[in-house]
């Protein structure tokens, strides 16, 4: 390991805890790791393996019931630890600047932009307000924000998520800080605008010489950014090395089973992902040995009695297994790969079909203001769902993605064309007609926990949708209820806990069985697996497959993760601007693409290999989505396209069949 004179930040056996009703909580448990000037370390690992409790613990932002219980935190030659609360308030925002993963939670949604940079910049930097507002000005400038003497002056609010993360990243850097922790900052973003992020940040550190903490669970992003990398499970680093080492010779087993749970975008697709069995274990009790063992699939009974520390497998990589290179490269079994197009399973009848479906909203900027330019959110749209396909939906939020989940659902009524069901259009249906289609056609939230009633069990909330329509006695809903939770690879005891006392992949799983109660024809899953780990998302994606193979029900997923998107669906259609741009079977679309956006979002998804990322082109598609209120003349995306001409700019080109497929551009051969 490097001295500690050669750190910009040196982490020595970091203790921190919560305090719960069910007991403490050890979430860091000893971590010590070191960071070079102007080095990106990434810290990696599934959500409660105390990634962001050690990045808050760093920076003494860890609130009550938590608290640091040892440990020393060495920044500058100084103990952060145990300096008074005032000297670390000159830190945290000067020499030490945050990124966190949600900006609308982050920033004050009732102040402008300026109200929140100036002061910060005057108090650390002790310089005037206006010499303050004109720091302000040229940050948000330096991070890519146009025309930023004009949206410094705006409210959070009024401006696209892109936009709030650069905002973000620009309070952290309008300091000169040493050092940059950025807690998952592209999480909640699209494909396109986290790889303008990530660009941005790799540019910042290379310009400014600041060290960057890069936390993430996502191992594409890591492959793309980072400079070395620090592997956490159970509140400890379990490995850490460069990049490369860690992606081309991993030697612990939880990092060899991460890098194996991830779809990939090239290549053969399995039949199903590979997954790491069972769950990160109970950190409220004592953990004897290694903590990854009744997980592991090499564990011994030394691993039960004695737990292994960080020792060198190689230059600057450390890993903490009793085995010296992990699992070998043969111990698993070759995935099956899913047949290929040619020998696929046929599709059956339609299920769906939408036809020329539109929903524009009216606009106004205020309650007593003129009506403003309708919102086209969905702008005429085809689509067809067939018996047990999977159709995906994909693009950039603003797209009309979830707006077209909602019209298939009911839960809007569309300005105009129709969802036809059996040749019969559901704007149309009424009464008992309705409700029969309600019942075929169920939905799969993104966020289980925001969907949940937190005071209802797992039973209620399975068996909702059964009370609500009277189906069955009360003994044969519970029946059910146990059915599908089985299903769903849960044990029957989940039924009596509630929402809190789930994982965020059980809560999915729950999500899952409420939506099967009704035994639907057509599931909408709308972004299900955005806020899982990489490990619990191959779990669920699995189940989804598993479900649909076993079942016959066919699936609309929305997601703006490409990967995963390309290994569970049938069928894609790429949405922008409210229009489908290209439609057709997703290994032609993926392996192929024809539209020049299609092609942009490809090239933005990072894969999960230092030496590929290293050699790729610029991987940003330059410029926010327009709005939907306001869209270009022309082809929509001709604002953005790097080879729109004038033709582009003043004829919009239709949906056009190109053997198997359908793309809406001038230049698809």
């Amino acid at each position: 390991m490097m001295s500690a004179t050669q750190a910009v930040l040196s982490v020595e056996d970091l203790h921190t805890s919560f305090r719960t009703d069910g007991g403490t909580v050890r979430a860091v448990n000893g971590v010590s790791l070191e960071l070079r000037s102007g080095e990106r370390l990434a810290v990696v690992g599934e959500s409660g393996s105390g990634k962001s409790a050690m990045a808050l613990s760093l920076t003494r932002l860890i609130s009550y019931p938590g608290r640091i219980d040892s440990g020393r935190v060495i920044f500058g030659g100084k103990d952060l630890l145990s300096m008074s609360e005032s000297a670390m308030n000159r830190i945290r925002g000067g020499e030490i600047g945050c990124v966190f993963q949600d900006p609308m939670t982050s920033l004050d949604p009732v102040m402008r932009i300026a109200d929140q940079m100036v002061k910060p910049i005057q108090r650390h930097l002790g310089i005037s307000a206006h010499a303050a507002k004109r720091r302000a000005v040229e940050v948000l400038d330096s991070v890519g924000i146009p025309d930023p003497q004009e949206r410094i002056a705006r409210y959070p609010f009024e401006l696209s998520g892109g936009m709030r993360q650069r905002v973000l990243i620009a309070m952290a850097l309008s300091c000169n800080p040493r050092l940059i922790i950025a807690d998952e900052p592209t999480t909640a973003l699209d494909v396109t605008i986290q790889a303008q992020i990530v660009e941005l940040l790799k540019e910042i550190t290379a310009r400014t010489g600041s060290s960057m903490l890069f936390i993430t669970h996502d191992m594409g992003l890591v492959a793309r950014f980072a400079q070395r990398v620090a592997v956490m499970y159970a509140g400890k680093i379990v490995e850490t090395g460069t990049a490369e080492q860690i992606f081309s010779s991993p030697k612990h087993p939880y990092t060899q089973s991460l890098l194996r749970t991830i779809p990939s975008l090239n290549g053969p697709r399995p039949e199903r992902l590979a997954q790491i069995s069972g769950f990160p274990p109970d950190m409220s009790k004592a953990i004897t040995g290694c903590s990854f063992r009744e997980r592991c699939p090499i564990a011994q009974a030394r691993c039960a009695q004695e737990s292994p520390e960080l020792t060198r497998r190689g230059e600057g990589h450390y890993a903490a297994c009793w085995a010296q290179d992990g699992i070998p490269d043969d111990w698993y079994p070759a995935l099956e790969s899913a047949p290929s197009p040619e020998n696929a399973v046929s599709l059956g009848a339609p299920v769906l079909e939408v036809f020329k479906l539109t929903k524009h909203f009216r606009s106004s900027k205020g309650a007593f203001a003129k009506k403003g330019p309708d919102i086209k959110a969905v702008n005429g749209i085809d689509l067809v769902v067939r018996s047990g396909e999977t159709l995906g939906l994909v693009g950039e939020s603003g797209c009309g993605k979830s707006t077209t989940a909602r019209l298939l659902l009911n839960l809007e009524v569309p300005t105009d064309g129709d969802v036809m069901v059996v040749k019969r259009g559901i704007a149309h249906m009424g009464g008992d007609e309705l409700l029969e289609y309600r019942k075929k056609v169920q939905m799969i939230f993104q966020d289980p926990y925001s969907s949940f009633n937190p005071k209802m069990s797992v039973e209620q909330i399975v068996t909702e949708p059964l009370d609500v329509l009277k189906i069955g006695a009360k003994k044969e809903r519970r029946e059910r209820a146990r059915e599908l939770i089985r299903q769903v690879g849960l044990e029957a005891s989940f039924l009596v806990r509630y929402p809190s006392q789930l994982s965020g992949g059980q809560r999915q799983r729950v999500a899952i069985a409420r939506a099967l109660a009704l035994s639907p024809s057509v599931i909408v899953a709308d972004e299900p697996t955005s806020a899982l780990d990489v490990s619990v998302r191959a779990q669920v994606i699995n189940l989804l497959r598993d479900l649909k193979r076993e079942m016959g029900v066919s699936f609309v997923f929305i997601s703006h993760d490409l990967s995963t998107v390309r290994f569970i669906s049938d069928t894609i259609a790429v949405m922008y601007l409210g229009e489908v741009v290209e439609y057709g079977p997703a290994e032609a679309v993926f392996g192929d693409p024809l539209h020049p956006y299609t092609k942009a979002l490809l090239h933005a998804v990072p894969i999960p290999d230092p030496g590929v990322e290293a050699k790729r082109e610029s991987t940003v598609l330059h410029g926010d989505l327009p709005s939907p209120a306001n869209p270009p003349s022309g082809c929509p995306f001709h604002t953005r396209c790097p080879i729109a001409t004038e033709l582009c700019r003043t004829t919009k080109p239709v949906l056009k069949t190109h053997g198997r497929r359908k793309a809406a551009c001038h230049y698809v051969a």
